[in-house]
C-alpha cells in the first residue's frame, strides 16, 4: 500500500546539515583561492554586494523551487518530467533530488560569485579550492544517488540511482549547470547595470587622496 506523500515538504535536518558542513568545509578554502590584488584601497560596499548576492540567491532559490514543482508533479503524463521522457519520482527520491540540487547549486554560485563582474570561465580558482569543492561535489552526489531507501525524520528517503533508472543524478546535474550560466549571466548583466547606471559604485580615488584619510563617496 502506498502512503500518501506528507502535505508540506520539508528537507530532513540531516541533510540540512550535510550541506552546511560540506559547504563551509568548501569556504574555508576559498582564502587560498588564485586572486588578483586591486591596485587601489579596497573598503566594503554593502548595498552593492547586497544588490548582486540578491541576484545569485534569487536565480539559485528559483531555480530550485522550479525543480521542487517539476518533481513532485513527476507523475503527471503532461507533466515537465513526461516530456523529457523521465521517470516519476518517488518521493523519498524528491528529497534526495532537492538535496543534490542545493548542494550543487551552493558549490557552483560560489565559483560565480568569485569573479566578481566577469564570467565564471574567466578565472581558474585555486588548487586547493577546487580540491575542495571537487571532493564535496563528489560526497554530495554519491550521497544522494546511493542514500538507503528508509526514513530520517520520519520522512521517507531514498536514493536516485535506486530502482530501474539510475540516471537521474545525471539529469539533476544537467539542470543544475544549465541554471549556473543563467545565474551568471544575470550576475554579469546586474553589475554591468549598476555600473553603468552608477548605483552604489564609489567613485575612485587617487592615492593622494587615500594619503589624506579622504572617504570614499
Amino acid at each position: 500500500v502506498c502512503e500518501p506523500w506528507p502535505k508540506y515538504f520539508q528537507l530532513p535536518v540531516l541533510m540540512l546539515m550535510l550541506i552546511t558542513l560540506l559547504n563551509d568545509g568548501t569556504l574555508i578554502a576559498i582564502g587560498y583561492d588564485k586572486v588578483v590584488p586591486s591596485k587601489t584601497p579596497e573598503r566594503w560596499n554593502l548595498p552593492f554586494i547586497f544588490c548582486v548576492s540578491s541576484v545569485l540567491a534569487v536565480v539559485a532559490c528559483g531555480s530550485s523551487l522550479l525543480l521542487l514543482w517539476a518533481a513532485l508533479d513527476s507523475n503527471n503524463k503532461d507533466g515537465a518530467f513526461a516530456a523529457l521522457g523521465l521517470p516519476p519520482l518517488e518521493y523519498g527520491q524528491v528529497l534526495t533530488a532537492i538535496y543534490l540540487k542545493v548542494s550543487v547549486s551552493d558549490f557552483l554560485t560560489l565559483f560565480s560569485a568569485r569573479t566578481q563582474d566577469s564570467f565564471f570561465w574567466t578565472s581558474v580558482p585555486g588548487p586547493i579550492l577546487l580540491a575542495a569543492a571537487t571532493l564535496s561535489l563528489l560526497i554530495s552526489t554519491f550521497l544522494a544517488s546511493f542514500w538507503p531507501e528508509g526514513t530520517v525524520d520520519k520522512l521517507p528517503v531514498e536514493g536516485l540511482a535506486h530502482g530501474d533508472y539510475s540516471l537521474m543524478p545525471l539529469w539533476v546535474w544537467i539542470y543544475c549547470v544549465i541554471w549556473w550560466f543563467i545565474q551568471d549571466l544575470a550576475k554579469v548583466g546586474i553589475i554591468w547595470l549598476l555600473k553603468t547606471f552608477k548605483l552604489f559604485v564609489p567613485k575612485v580615488l587617487d592615492p593622494q587622496d587615500w594619503a589624506r584619510g579622504e572617504n570614499v563617496v
